[in-house]
């Protein structure tokens, strides 16, 4: 995993050009690290929070403390801007490493997206403060998981107008992007919500319309796993969640676009509308490229697992692969989705491209509705020298059947894929059991019962 201070040793001292601050920040920054547990900030960087230091440390942005969201919601209170919010609402980069320990999967933080309900306050009656107090107390559920989350909220971690001093849009891209935080989604209204009854010139397009949610939503839908993206509209009322279930109901259907690359991402912002009628086309078309660059530039593994996508959404993944965005790729799973012999097509064209895929060892696309045409498409791709690393190819849970199979064993024969080591299947006709014996290669067929 990448981070920001990546070409030094994991507990190294980071120097001023490394967190891009001035000399009284780095001195505040020192202080800090000296009382790191440095085996937490190892983990820590591990897993790309070096990414997050610099803007931390610079103070550009703050994180609120999930706790006091809880608390403050519970009393019935309403969010202030950051510069009124109480020393006690805050985590500091500190308590961030801290909240670490050898077994997280994930860093502890997590960023809000949502729609402002005025315009001059995101949520002046405290609706959305409920929401997500509900979605982080399930969070905090289960200590031995998570034990603190620092929040990013707009409207308390940046210095709002008519303080000179915000300068935290630029880091926005990485706080949603990153591939190891959390991202709370909003996407309805509170039910009491009237946007007939708004001000004039107050936002009220719907979350998908909206210039920034729609950017935080494609930046969610970058490298992160599906599991880390919560859409916070599926939550119950009357529901008590824990972390699991919370997860499993707001992932529920998937709720999670594709990536999309600059270009699609562009032209789709112009249909979108900004709060207060700003025109901040540009700044978000160069800040969600900036995150497209660096997120696909140090991915290794690609995890598009059960989101419910079909041929569509596969298209728009191999568009990425083409386009050579993820040069470090290793391991891509897109199992129990829908995608038919048509997506398998087209991710078939793109991994015969010189330079899609050159490091990709692991290709998961188990349990989908690959027919015979999507495997001999593919087959075609690993005859032609695409993704010649490949050592590992899972295929079982499709509707291939012997046409198929007997396509790639043909292809095996033939010198394909000359790296593959395993291989799962539906069926195993003689023609691809011969030839996986005699290349060395492990056939085996896999029969996921859950999913039945």
């Amino acid at each position: 995993m990448g981070s920001g201070t990546a070409s030094k040793p994991a507990t190294s001292l980071a120097t001023a050009t490394d967190l891009n601050v001035d000399e009284t920040s780095l001195a505040l920054w020192r202080k800090l690290y000296a009382n790191f547990d440095k085996r937490k900030l190892v983990k820590w960087r591990q897993l790309g929070g070096g990414d997050l230091e610099p803007v931390l440390a610079s103070g550009a942005v703050a994180l609120l403390d999930a706790q006091w969201i809880i608390s403050h919601a519970v009393a019935g209170g309403v969010l202030t801007h950051r510069q009124a919010l109480p020393k006690e609402a805050f985590l500091s980069l500190a308590d961030l490493v801290e909240a670490i320990d050898e077994y997280s999967l994930s860093l502890p933080v997590a960023a809000l997206s949502y729609p402002w309900l005025t315009k001059d306050h995101p949520d002046p009656r405290g609706a959305n403060l409920g929401r997500v107090a509900k979605a982080l107390k399930a969070l905090l559920s289960e200590p031995d998981y998570i034990t603190r989350i620092g929040v990013f909220w707009d409207f308390g971690s940046l210095h709002q107008h008519p303080d000179p001093a915000n300068g935290g849009l630029g880091c926005l891209g990485t706080l949603y992007s990153h591939p190891e935080t959390r991202v709370l989604r909003l996407t309805s209204f509170p039910k009491d919500h009237k946007t007939e009854h708004q001000a004039e010139g107050t936002n009220v397009a719907t979350y998908f319309d909206r210039g920034w949610c729609y950017t935080e939503n494609a930046w969610a839908s970058l490298t992160k796993s599906g599991r880390l993206s919560l859409d916070l509209r599926l939550m119950r009322d009357e529901e008590e969640y824990s972390c699991v279930s919370l997860v499993d109901e707001c992932t529920k259907g998937g709720g999670r676009r594709p990536p999309l690359l600059p270009s699609q991402f562009a032209a789709e912002l112009e249909t979108k509308s900004f709060t207060n009628g700003k025109d901040d086309k540009p700044l978000v078309t160069r800040l969600y490229k900036d995150a497209f660059e660096e997120q696909f530039g140090k991915a290794t593994e690609l995890r598009y697992v059960r989101l419910g996508w079909g041929d569509a959404e596969a298209a728009q993944v191999a568009a990425v692969l083409a386009s050579g965005a993820a040069p470090d790729l290793k391991e891509l799973y897109l199992g129990y989705n829908q995608i038919g012999d048509e997506g398998c097509n087209t991710l078939a064209a793109a991994l015969g491209k010189e330079g899609a895929a050159p490091r990709l060892e692991e290709l998961y696309l188990s349990y989908n509705k690959i027919g015979d045409e999507g495997c001999k498409a593919l087959t075609a791709a690993l005859k032609e020298g695409g993704a010649p690393r490949l050592k590992m190819l899972y295929l079982e849970g499709n509707t291939i059947g012997d046409h198929g199979c007997k396509a790639l064993a043909a292809a095996l024969v033939e010198g394909a894929a000359p790296s593959l080591k395993t291989l799962f299947v539906g069926s195993k006709p003689p023609e691809l059991v011969t030839a996986c014996k005699e290349r060395g290669i492990y056939l085996d067929l896999y029969i996921d019962n859950s999913h039945r």
